[in-house]
Formats: structure tokens, C-alpha cells, sequence
């Protein structure tokens, strides 16, 4: 027991794009078109934000539209998660839709998880290993959950259609995003296929002083046919200014290629990094020639409707230590140093997803108004002025070069909708301080989570957006 380890993930022979956990090797489901594409994010908050995780899904099963009745949850596209919310995803993930939706609240919500979780950790009989030096707590709670939610599943056991299960965790070593997909495995120069589902959860809610981090193996020597992507060359060429947010995660990747400094990889919470779990989703909607990037797709027409939901349970609490004139405890203060700029900071990236998409829609309005103001002006000009044969098309185009609305200029005919569900959207304070209040714990009582559940509904349609797109997709709600 003394020699006892963590399982090392295992070296990939050779890189293949065609094969293993990437969303382009996710096939469409029956009910899953390629005109509405969908994400959802999932923030942390423990079984709170599970339980409000498992009420918005539901929910969007009970939308229905088009000839064929298919829901909203059938069109999911990508479900990005935070922390604790890795557990209703990766279920989703792994047994499918119909186990989801009759299983999960008896299975995993209902659960006594925290109260199994410390009996495993105060248990004698696993002290030696804990002792090892290369066994820890984070460890013992990956074989809780694969014994009692996952069932020994690995990523080869994820569903092949859609939805992609964004697993993500925070890269101590960087400090931002790690998703568990093949793509970033390919930078370890390691296999996704054989790594448990439940390892991947563990990593994604691994906050100190809990749980430690879950570590990884970096065997990128480049043997297995790994170079450095183009659109990271591309990246670092073009500079900070030119767009941070990429040039930042070029600087990521880069990272992961020097084997001498980085060897292991260690895994902490995701919300540290990402609290709403949205940022691995927008890069494929910046970087063209990323792995699962969508950018071609949206330009050619294929993709017509971009649908991002946010289910978002963070705290919101007063801070107990304002209280007191004694300064705050060290694991307290680590603990909220880590997690309330994270709250604000997730509260500015959505803020910033909608200044974009008012921002989008407001440039596709200008485009077609001064197309037809051209278009109008070019009509008077030629019929006032004798101007010979294609006055008018002359006209028109000169106009349409003159203000930047050619047909190369125009901007991306696309139907974005941001759902952002919260407690924020309870009128009433007191009600909203009584739901704002139920702990960030791993278990729950049930009445509190039955609440939470009803209340999805409730905050969904609270949002003007939510009703948009029920409007332009013709659909019903049934119950």
C-alpha cells in the first residue's frame, strides 16, 4: 500500500484527427440540425448548480418544434462546464438523454456525495496510501465517483452524437482553461480515449483545500507526429494587440511543448480559470483553423442560428468575515481570493457576449440600410442624369464601395441568442436571498433541490431572449 499512485494517463502512439473525443468527430443526432447550433454553460456551485443544471435541461426538452418534434435539448450542440457542474454533464455525456432525464435526480442529486466523500477520506484503511506521496485526497475522490455515478467509463464510452461534454478544469502551472478533449490531449501527446470520465470530473471541482489536484503525464517529445498548429504560428506572429484572447491561448499550447519545464500538468477547479464555462466554446467561433472551430461553417451559411444558454448558480453571499475585526484565516482568504474576482469577472464576460451580439446586429442593420440608400440614390442619379448604358449598376457599386458595403463587406448574416438563466432574475429580494443562500455544498436537502429544479422554468422564461427564439423557431412548450 506504502508505493500506491495515481493512475498515469497514457501516451498516444500517434496523433489522428479523425478519431477520439473532438466535436467534429461528434455525429449529428436524428433531431440535431446543422442550422441551429447551441451551447450551454455550466457554472459551479455544487449540487446547487447541479440541481438548476438538471431544471434548464429538462426544460429544454419540453420545447419543441419543426415537423419532426424535436426539442431544444436534442439540438444541443456543446454543454461547457464549471466545477461541480462536470456531474450532470458528464452523465448526460455518458448514458444518454433518457437516462438523464429519469435517473439523474435519484441517482446523483439525491445522493449523500459529500458524506460518502469524507467517509472515504477518514477511513484508516486508505491512509497508507494517502502517505505514498504519489496517491491523495483528490485520488480517493475519483474512485468514489467512478464507483458510485460513472461506473469505470472512459471518454471512449462517451456518446458518439452530440452533444460535446466539455469537462474543464484550471491548469495550475498557466493558469487558464484545460478541456478534456482529444485536441488538448494531442498536446500531451496522450490518449483520451482510456482516461476515466470520472478523473476528468474530479480535476473539473478540485478546490483546495477539499480536494488536491489531479495530475497529468506531458510525453510531447513530438514522436507522435505533434507540431506546432498553424493557428498558433499565426498567433504569436500577429501579437497581443491583434486579439489577446487568442493570442493568449496560442501561448497556452506553446506551453505545453516544453517538455523540460512542464513534464506534469496539474489539474485544479475550473472555476478558478472560468466559473461559467463558456471560454473553450467562444474560441471556436474566433480561431478559424482550430480543431472544432465553426467560423467556416457560420460564412457559408450552414450554420443560421447561434444559441448560447448560460445556467449560471454562482454565489452570491454576503462575505462572513466583514463581521469581525480578526483578519480572515489563510484558507479563507485563498479561498475567496480565488473565487469572487471569478464571480465578477464571469458577470463581465457575459456582459461583453451581449455588447458583441448588439454589436453584430447593429453592423448587419447598417450594412442593409446603406445598401438601400444606395441602392435608392443610385435610382434618382440615373434617372435625373443621362449616364449611358449600366448607370445604374455603376452607380450602386460605387456607392457600395465608397461606404463599405460591398458584397465583401458583409458582415456575418448569423441569429445569435444569449440566455443568461440566474437567481438574479427573481424579483422578489427575499425569495432571491433564499434561493442565493442554499450552500455550494455536494449535498443538498432534498426539498431544496426539488426547489431548485421547479425554479429553472421560472428564470428561463424571465428571459426576453429565451422568448425570441421560441418565437422565430415557431416552437410550443409542452409539459
Amino acid at each position: 500500500m506504502s508505493c500506491a499512485s495515481y493512475p498515469v494517463n497514457d501516451p498516444l502512439e500517434k496523433i489522428d484527427t479523425d478519431v477520439g473525443y473532438r466535436l467534429n468527430n461528434r455525429t449529428l443526432g436524428p433531431k440535431n440540425s446543422d442550422e441551429l447550433f447551441v451551447i450551454v454553460g455550466l457554472s459551479g456551485g455544487g449540487t446547487r448548480a447541479a440541481a438548476l443544471d438538471y431544471g434548464v435541461l429538462e426544460y429544454l426538452e419540453r420545447v419543441r418544434f419543426g415537423d419532426d418534434n424535436r426539442s431544444l435539448l436534442d439540438e444541443i450542440d456543446i454543454i461547457s462546464t464549471s466545477s461541480a457542474a462536470s456531474i450532470p454533464a458528464a452523465y448526460y455525456g455518458l448514458f444518454g438523454k433518457e437516462v438523464f432525464l429519469n435517473d439523474f435526480v435519484e441517482d446523483v442529486l439525491y445522493r449523500k456525495t459529500q458524506s460518502g466523500l469524507a467517509k472515504r477520506m477518514l477511513n484508516p484503511v486508505h491512509w497508507p496510501r494517502l502517505m505514498s506521496g504519489t496517491f491523495s485526497r483528490g485520488d480517493l475522490a475519483v474512485e468514489y465517483f467512478d464507483r458510485e455515478i460513472f461506473h469505470g467509463n472512459t471518454f471512449a464510452d462517451m456518446h458518439q452524437e452530440r452533444p460535446l461534454i466539455l469537462l474543464n478544469a484550471t491548469d495550475m502551472g498557466i493558469g487558464s482553461q484545460f478541456s478534456f478533449v482529444q485536441s488538448n490531449f494531442d498536446l500531451l501527446c496522450s490518449d483520451l480515449s482510456s482516461f476515466l470520465v470520472a478523473r476528468a470530473v474530479t480535476a473539473s471541482l478540485s478546490f483546495t483545500p477539499a480536494f488536491t489536484p489531479i495530475t497529468l503525464k506531458n510525453y510531447n517529445d513530438r514522436s507522435c507526429g505533434y507540431s506546432t498548429p498553424n493557428w498558433v504560428r499565426d498567433a504569436l506572429e500577429a501579437g497581443l494587440e491583434n486579439d489577446p484572447s487568442v493570442y493568449a491561448a496560442a501561448r497556452d499550447v506553446v506551453s505545453y511543448e516544453n517538455l523540460e519545464k512542464r513534464p506534469y500538468i496539474h489539474l485544479l477547479d475550473s472555476g478558478i480559470s472560468d466559473n461559467i464555462g463558456i471560454r473553450s466554446p467562444a474560441l471556436i467561433f474566433s480561431i478559424r483553423d482550430s480543431p472544432a472551430s465553426q467560423i467556416d461553417r457560420i460564412e457559408d451559411g450552414t450554420i443560421k442560428k447561434l444559441v448560447v444558454i448560460l445556467v449560471d448558480a454562482k454565489p452570491k453571499t454576503h462575505f462572513k468575515g466583514d463581521l469581525k475585526p480578526k483578519p480572515p484565516s489563510a484558507i479563507t482568504s485563498v479561498q475567496t481570493a480565488a473565487s469572487r474576482p471569478l464571480a465578477n469577472y464571469s458577470y463581465e464576460t457575459v456582459n461583453l457576449l451581449k455588447r458583441d451580439i448588439r454589436e453584430t446586429r447593429n453592423e448587419l442593420e447598417r450594412y442593409h440600410r446603406q445598401r438601400k440608400a444606395c441602392d435608392v440614390h443610385a435610382k434618382v442619379v440615373c434617372t435625373q442624369i443621362d449616364l449611358g448604358g449600366g448607370c445604374y449598376e455603376r452607380v450602386r457599386d460605387n456607392c457600395f464601395e465608397k461606404f463599405k458595403v460591398s458584397d465583401s463587406n458583409r458582415p456575418l448574416d448569423l441569429d445569435i441568442y444569449i440566455i443568461h438563466v440566474s437567481f438574479e432574475l427573481i424579483e422578489d429580494k427575499a425569495r432571491r436571498d433564499r434561493f442565493q443562500a442554499i450552500p455550494t455544498k455536494l449535498q443538498l436537502p432534498e426539498e431544496d433541490i426539488d426547489l431548485l429544479i421547479d425554479l429553472a422554468p421560472e428564470l428561463i422564461n424571465e428571459e426576453p431572449e429565451f422568448h425570441h427564439l421560441v418565437q422565430d423557431l415557431d416552437a410550443r412548450i409542452v409539459n
